[in-house]
Order: C-alpha cells, then structure tokens, then sequence
C-alpha cells in the first residue's frame, strides 16, 4: 500500500508545477518565465516511463485486493523496489540539472531557476515506491502472507 500510495502521489505531482524561472539582466527588471510542470520536464519517452513505473505498483496494489496476482516475470516486490528507485534516480537526476526556461541562450541574460515544492514531492514519492517494494519483499522473504479479511 506504501508503494501504491507513492504511485498515485506521483502521477498526481506530475501535473503540478515543478520549476519556474526569473530572467534578469543588465538594466532589466526581472521577468518571471512561465512554471514547468512534471510533464514539460521530461521528453516523451520518459513520461511513458512514468506512467508505467508509477502505475505498477498501483495495479499490484488492486490486484493483491482482489485476491490475485499479476502474471510478472520476477517476484512482485523486487520489481516494485526496482521501479521505485528507477523513478527516484530520475527525479532527482532533474533536482539537480534542471530545465532551462528558454531554449536559446541569450548574452547578457541570467536564468535563475527555482525547484518547487512538487518536484521535492515527487520525489519523495518515487522514494516511497521504493521503500515499500523493499518491505512487501522483505515481508514475503520472512514468511508473512497478508491474509484476506
């Protein structure tokens, strides 16, 4: 349910914004350029990784309630685990070198860009993902099977 949880908040962050940026320059106020959300900051390819990664622990989630099991190649908390820190990797790979507001390089322009809360929660999120593969794993190793009510 951890890692479900993590999921949806991440699907759910994506859609919030995750950085702005202020353009300054020589004798020029500053100028706020538009907030990029979770979406804008990835290309194509890695938002279907998103929602792919972020979903499967979701369809776990619905799966184990209903009693069943999804037909995976390895054992469900592993792949959970790896799916989890995959997705924080990624995440915080973008912490650090974030997008930039314009997509040419202006002389005498500097780009300050601000990481919003979103991004932050994002990650946390992907961390979430992870640490709850890790103890639905670990639990299964122990021998605890969650019962039915």
């Amino acid at each position: 349910m951890i890692a479900a949880a993590g999921g949806l908040v991440l699907l759910v962050c994506m859609f919030l914004p995750w950085f702005s940026g202020d353009l300054s320059g020589r004798g020029r106020a500053a100028v706020v350029v538009p907030t990029t959300t979770g979406w804008e900051s990835y290309s194509g390819v890695l938002d279907i990784t998103f929602v792919v990664l972020a979903a499967l622990p979701i369809a776990i989630a619905i799966a184990q309630a209903n009693d069943s099991r999804l037909p995976l190649p390895i054992e469900q908390g592993a792949l959970v685990m790896a799916a989890g820190a995959l997705l924080f990797l990624i995440v915080v790979l973008r912490l650090i070198d974030p997008p930039q507001p314009l997509d040419v390089a202006i002389p005498g322009l500097e780009v300050d860009t601000t990481r919003k809360l979103a991004a932050f929660a994002a990650a946390l999120a992907a961390g979430a993902i992870a640490v709850g593969g890790y103890l639905q794993r670990s639990m299964r190793r122990v021998g605890f099977e969650p019962t039915s009510p």
